[in-house]
């Protein structure tokens, strides 16, 4: 469920560098709870102490993702923190219409579309991607837990809001 869109881009203006270091931070402390962190994510964290969000986005080690890197919308940013188990796994910041502006999710990069179920190594791959995904909801729930914006609060603000609302069975008649 993507929300309704203006026509131009949003941007991240609204994204702020604390609150993107406390996503980063409760993502690692549950990514890496077997052992250190690899160096090479050390230093893809080494921003400047004065950066803003939207000029660290624009660059490495942040990537466009999404609808976006082809210019055909809102970017979806991602920073590629991997987990104990698995490199790729990123940590992304989308553009999104709620009172945020952004919201956070866990993509967890391991959706191999050629993957021959009777190869030798395939119920361990199946194995990874179930602790990916087990990985990936303990982290947006525990951004949602923390306040930070996800697609889980936004859908539960959306939800709220219309409470009041009577919801339309498919098979109804319209009232006249």
């Amino acid at each position: 469920m993507e929300p309704h869109r203006p026509a131009d881009a949003l941007d991240l203006g609204r994204l702020r560098i604390d609150v993107l270091r406390q996503a980063v931070e409760i993502y690692l402390e549950l990514a890496y709870t077997k052992g250190p962190m690899p160096e090479v994510i050390r230093r893809r964290l080494e921003w400047p102490a004065v950066a803003d969000a939207s000029s660290l986005l624009d660059g490495p080690p942040f990537e466009r993702a999404g609808k976006g890197a082809e210019g055909g919308g809102s970017p979806i940013f991602a920073l590629r923190l991997g987990n104990a188990g698995y490199p790729h796994m990123k940590l992304q910041i989308q553009p999104w219409s709620s009172a945020d502006g952004f919201i956070l999710s866990v993509n967890t990069h391991d959706q191999v579309l050629g993957l021959d179920p009777s190869a030798a190594d395939a119920a361990a791959f199946r194995e990874l991607q179930a602790e990916n995904q087990r990985l990936k909801e303990s982290i947006e729930q525990a951004w949602d837990q923390s306040g930070l914006p996800t697609f889980l609060g936004y859908l539960r603000q959306y939800i709220e809001s219309r409470g009041d609302e009577p919801l339309a069975r498919p098979d109804a008649e319209p009232a006249s």
